[in-house]
């Protein structure tokens, strides 16, 4: 019985139904900074208390009869979607049910809402496990973000604490966000560029490997907080003894050190990709290129890179989702990323600016991660109808 069973997703759902019950899935305060008052589902969400309830206890019968069936569990996959979606939905319409103490008072979501959702989606992932079909898989994901991303839009959400916050800020995020999303692809486009032809040095000339990946390794072992701290000593150095070098942005603190050391630690994933895919290159592909009279640099180009592709392309998606978190650290030494909502949300004890920060870093981790792995299918598909070797 339990070999057919997923005892996994039964524990994920039976724990979301507890966060239905507990003392703290919504709170409510006075004002941004005071005292707050913890609120179960029942008494934040009014008459949607019981839908998402309902849908929570279908999901857990669901879970326990689907076993590893695929309709069954792209049922479950669905319905655990619509509780995401729908969660935080009731969550946004939470004002009209709570008496709030005064006019600036607000409702925010807690700790049971948070791990409501975490759960809802991990939910989802373990359900497209048993599932083949990848329209299914798909629509099983993005049920959820739509009903969220559409409650947004609309306006649904809007007396959420976090989005009275954005109301705030709402000039000051266009430009931290603006400023994340520059420095990350700034960071693993340079990574992309100089990583690649690196990584086939490392592999074709063996005592250069050695020295680079000893480099790179010894570079991600070290904290990302102290290498820009590192980063900053020379940098600044360099910056009063070359002035044109801070008239050109050069300096000890902002961009430049958050960029150099986020650099390195992209080429590390980006080279190690790179080396790793072109060692399993099978030999015989490369004497027949040779035997063709093929140049070095055609053997790469037509041979070995439509090979490793997808494994390339692996290594940026790892190397950009590394870089996105990595930029809020930067906020710390000056930078204007969306770091800079998180380093002032916990001065100032004020945790909905730090969800203001957190919740797009983790939106764009999510989104190309999703981006990147579907472009590694489409590459796997394309190479499939042209009869191209994997590796």
């Amino acid at each position: 019985m339990f070999k057919k069973q997923d005892v996994a997703t039964d524990i994920l759902v039976f724990v979301m139904l507890i966060f239905l019950f507990i003392n703290q899935f919504m709170f409510m305060a006075a004002a941004r900074i005071g005292d707050k008052e913890g609120l179960t589902a029942r008494e934040c969400l009014g008459a949607n208390y019981a839908i998402l309830l309902g849908l929570t206890i279908v999901l857990l019968v669901l879970s326990i009869v689907k076993g590893k069936k695929e309709n069954l569990n792209f049922l479950a996959g669905i319905i655990a979607s619509v509780c995401f979606g729908c969660a935080i939905l009731f969550a946004g319409q939470a004002t009209n049910v709570v008496k709030l103490p005064s006019a600036s008072g607000r409702v925010s979501m807690s700790i049971g809402c948070y791990l409501y959702l975490a759960f809802a989606y991990l939910v989802e992932v373990k359900c497209n496990e048993y599932i083949s079909k990848g329209w299914k898989r798909f629509l099983i994901i993005t049920i959820g973000f739509v009903i969220a991303i559409t409650s947004f839009v609309t306006g649904q959400l809007d007396g959420l604490s976090v989005m009275k916050e954005y109301a705030t800020y709402h000039k000051e995020f266009s430009n931290y966000f603006g400023n994340h999303i520059y420095m990350s692809f700034k960071v693993v486009i340079s990574g992309v560029i100089v990583g690649i032809p690196l990584g086939w040095v490392a592999y074709k000339f063996s005592k250069a490997g050695k020295v680079i990946t000893t480099i790179l390794n010894t570079i991600e072992s070290i904290p990302s907080l102290a290498l820009i701290c590192v980063m900053m000593f020379p940098l600044s150095f360099l910056s009063n003894r070359f002035p044109f070098l801070k008239e050109h942005g050069i300096a000890g603190v902002g961009a430049t050190p958050v960029f150099c050391a986020l650099f390195c630690y992209s080429l590390f994933q980006i080279v190690n990709s790179m080396y790793g895919a072109l060692k399993v290159v099978d030999k015989q592909y490369i004497d027949a290129a040779k035997g063709m009279g093929m140049t070095t640099l055609q053997i790469f180009t037509k041979v070995e890179l439509p090979i490793i592709m997808p494994i390339i392309i692996s290594g940026i998606r790892v190397s950009l989702t590394a870089t996105i978190l990595g930029v809020t650290i930067g906020s710390y030494i000056g930078y204007g990323g969306l770091g800079k909502f998180i380093l002032q949300g916990l001065n100032g004890f004020a945790i909905d600016i730090v969800m203001l920060g957190t919740l797009p870093i983790m939106g764009l981790v999510f989104l190309f991660d999703f981006v990147l792995k579907k472009l590694v299918v489409l590459i796997e598909m394309y190479r499939k109808s042209k009869g191209v070797v994997r590796v």
